[in-house]
């Protein structure tokens, strides 16, 4: 029995009525066509079976349209969000991901940002790992395809960033709780060598000393869980601190807070001898929460297109990935007391 012919991709362009070119530029996803051209290209690699070698397209391109993601704790809502977001931005331009879950440990990192190597990835998305220092610049920078931090970044040095101003989201959130009257702060989660935790405990310390004064904070560091929110404040609770307001590095870390605060018997913010809470991230779950939790929004899903975007027109134009640092805004609901007359508002990242 005779072997069938492989099918190729001349064959794809006879049988749509277009160039071999044309039919190349589509399954690669580059260059411009119309709709319909589109479509008969397509329909005519289904009918004649024809699966695109990319892998050998890469060797005739120099450009595997692969791009690699280096991220810490995949199963958290903040870095879920920002890989969708990613993915997204990514598919749409033609790229395929390589994503890599490090769980936040350096020598997952070294193994991962090998491997992606290896795979030749046109470009790389990295949340830096806690204690990343210049070993890891060094690699990026040796390697020499564009590359981003993206949420986090390595604390005093220079690569391109996107990620949240955390510092004003910080200085947002303790401003607020100034406002309302509170004098005995808690900041909880994270830990003191990751960035974002220095960012946004730096923004809590100006709005401080920017205040009335005699307002004290206390920073517990830990995992960015609920569990950690909880476990946090029954400590506190125990051990006989004094605190009228919570600030969690994330959400999660905020829920947890705010139902070791229930379990705890605490009244209900803003009444006399209340904890008023505030979280970071701004989760979808946070506004159903009782009270509704008031958080910094960041839209980790737009974040993410941001650094997908930085990518892509580095290996688009040859220039230097651009940074991006957006404002949080602040959403005031239940969590941190009543407001007379209001809805839940949001403040403006001014």
């Amino acid at each position: 029995m005779a072997a069938k012919k492989r099918v190729t991709l001349l064959d794809v362009a006879k049988r749509a009525g277009v160039s071999r070119s044309t039919a190349s530029n589509l399954v690669r996803g580059v260059g411009r066509a119309s709709e319909q051209t589109r479509d008969r290209v397509f329909k005519a690699m289904e009918e004649l079976g024809y699966v695109y070698n990319r892998a050998a397209g890469s060797l005739r391109t120099s450009s595997s349209r692969t791009v690699g993601v280096v991220i810490t704790n995949i199963h958290r809502a903040h870095f879920g969000e920002l890989l969708v977001g990613m993915e997204q931005a990514f598919t749409e331009a033609g790229y395929t991901l390589f994503v890599v879950s490090t769980l936040d440990r350096l020598e997952r990192q070294e193994r991962a940002i090998s491997s992606l190597r290896e795979h030749n990835v046109d470009g790389l998305v990295v949340v830096p790992a806690t204690g990343s220092d210049e070993k890891l610049i060094g690699t990026l920078e040796q390697w020499g395809v564009p590359s981003v931090f993206v949420s986090r970044r390595i604390p005093g040095i220079d690569h391109p960033y996107v990620g949240i101003d955390n510092e004003h989201g910080g200085y947002l959130a303790a401003r607020h709780l100034i406002e309302h009257g509170c004098a005995a702060f808690v900041y909880i989660g994270s830990r003191a060598g990751v960035s974002i935790h220095l960012e946004r405990v730096s923004g809590v310390r100006r709005a401080i000393e920017e205040g009335r004064g005699g307002v004290e904070l206390t920073v517990v560091e830990g995992e960015t869980t609920s569990a950690t929110g909880y476990q946090v404040v029954r400590d506190l609770v125990r051990r006989g601190v004094s605190f009228d307001a919570v600030i969690g590095h994330g959400d999660h870390v905020a829920l947890g807070a705010q139902r070791a605060l229930y379990d705890l018997g605490f009244p209900a913010p803003g009444e006399p001898g209340s904890v008023r809470v505030i979280g970071y991230d701004g989760i979808d779950a946070a506004s159903y929460w009782t009270p509704a939790l008031t958080t910094l929004a960041v839209n980790a899903n737009s974040l993410g297109r941001q650094a997908a975007f930085s990518i892509l027109q580095a290996i688009d134009t040859g220039e230097p990935v651009a940074s991006a640092l957006p404002r949080p805004s602040l959403i005031v609901r239940e969590s941190c007391g009543s407001h007379v007359g209001e809805a839940p508002y949001e403040v403006a990242p001014s």
